[in-house]
């Protein structure tokens, strides 16, 4: 049951983020921090330029592909899963700075709780196998 569970939320996350980095980047969404229209906006409004903003996508991809071959070889989802979980705890982090109502934050939490789910979930699969 871990496992099936593991591999859905590991799914969900990767393709979601994807989702917002690559296919939603210029798109509104109720979920921008400060009154952004896009991503660019979106990292201004925190007072960030543009390289961390295609620095932090860059890993928030890196991490969802990692994601996916952690379902293949799982010590990987390790690694990606803590690294999402980071990167997600910035995101949290930069619409509190803003003073973002909670729902602009939701789906970091909850981005956030999926990865901590996931590393700890591999960190189990990995003692099992």
């Amino acid at each position: 049951m871990l496992k099936v569970l593991y591999v859905c939320v590991s799914l969900f996350v990767s393709i979601l983020v994807t989702n917002v980095w690559l296919f939603r980047f210029n798109k509104e969404t109720p979920y921008r921090g400060g009154n952004a229209k896009n991503m660019i906006e979106e990292f201004a409004a925190y007072g960030l330029d543009i390289n961390i903003m295609y620095l932090v996508g860059s890993l928030k991809i890196i991490a969802s592909i990692g994601l996916i071959f952690g379902l293949l070889k799982t010590k990987i989802s390790v690694y990606s899963s803590l690294l999402m979980a980071i990167l997600m705890t910035g995101a949290i982090y930069f619409h509190f700075k803003i003073s973002d109502p909670a729902i602009k934050y939701f789906p970091s939490v909850l981005m956030l709780l999926c990865s901590v789910f996931i590393y700890f979930s591999s960190k189990k699969i990995l003692k099992t196998t």
